[in-house]
């Protein structure tokens, strides 16, 4: 529509991208530092070998609740307060599940 309206000038700038900071008519070719690289090289040996133990961890707290659910040192059962006891709680329930009253 603005091409039928006004005055049309096409500049090599108007269709190169847009970034701010820099100069887009003179072309920058700065090698990357040796420190970069050596930084980047060790990273990428530790964040893989974190990532690949990330399933290991969380296995292994799926395992240990499961252990003990299995060994009775937890119980799912949902605690229901049929007193109207204020002094009832969720603490008082645990004591009763380890036998201390």
């Amino acid at each position: 529509m603005d091409e039928n309206v006004g005055n049309s000038t096409d500049y090599i700038e108007k269709s190169n991208s847009f970034e701010c900071g820099f100069d887009s008519f003179k072309q920058s070719n700065n090698p990357v530092p040796i420190p970069f690289i050596l930084i980047a090289l060790l990273f990428l040996p530790f964040d893989l070998e974190v990532s690949s133990m990330l399933p290991y961890m969380i296995s292994s707290y799926i395992v240990g609740f499961v252990y003990e659910l299995g060994s009775n040192a937890m119980s799912l059962i949902k605690f229901v307060n049929t007193s109207n006891d204020s002094k009832t709680d969720v603490y008082t329930y645990i004591n009763d599940i380890k036998g201390k009253k």
